[in-house]
């Protein structure tokens, strides 16, 4: 039977195939500007990746800001630099009328909405939410009497302490639910597990690790 593809693998591939599309047409229009910047043709080669590569690396500082918790005020503001530079190189290139010129100034947008959205998958799969707080059940033991060979009032022979049942630790609903798909698929990789239980990546593996230590997976 033929396994299809999940829907995240779907736009991963549809994002990254326009994204490659859009930094290729901008590639070649940057080439042409650097070539009538009067750059030498070996270097004009390296120029629209000055342009368009830092706009792909102020994406990436930014999804790095939000799992590190730190500011990404310097990703965004490189990003909206370089993506409005990438903009008036290409609309630069572009024929003198306002169609033409629209078209050429899609390219470094889209390929800068492409990237924002490709970062934000990334995010989501990686699990850079914060785990949440799970319900725990409390354990009651019942009471045991204080027996003590030194209690005037109670006999020691009165005292039995094996009928007194300590319950097991009980699993969260969380821990539940992983253990369950897992038990249905044992195969299954940790990320299509955070799809199934709606839980983080984090939280999917650490659970994971904890049941199979426990000797329920």
């Amino acid at each position: 039977m033929i396994k299809l593809p999940n829907l995240t693998q779907i736009i991963e591939a549809v994002v990254i195939f326009i994204a490659a599309g859009s930094f290729v047409i901008s590639y070649n229009n940057l080439h042409e500007s650097a070539l009538e910047m009067g750059i030498p043709p070996l270097l004009a080669i390296v120029f629209p990746f000055t342009i368009d590569g830092i706009l792909m690396c102020a994406t990436i500082f930014i999804l790095y800001a939000g799992q590190r918790r730190i500011s990404a005020l310097e990703g965004w503001i490189v990003l909206a630099g370089y993506t409005t530079a990438s903009i008036a190189f290409n609309v630069h290139m572009a024929p003198d009328d306002w169609w033409s010129r629209a078209g050429f100034a899609m390219c470094p947008i889209g390929l800068c909405i492409m990237l924002h959205i490709l970062m934000k998958v990334v995010e989501t799969e990686m699990g850079s939410c914060e785990i949440k707080e799970e319900v725990k059940y409390e354990i009651e033991l019942p009471p045991i009497s204080p027996c003590s060979e030194f209690d005037p009032v109670v006999k020691p022979e009165s005292c039995n302490l094996s009928s007194v049942k300590i319950e097991e630790p009980t699993l969260t609903i969380n821990q539940m639910k992983v253990r369950d798909e897992f038990k249905n698929e044992p195969g299954m990789s940790i990320a299509e597990a955070c799809r199934r239980t709606g839980l983080s990546f984090k939280t999917v593996k650490a659970h994971y690790n904890k049941l199979k230590e426990m000797g329920e997976l």
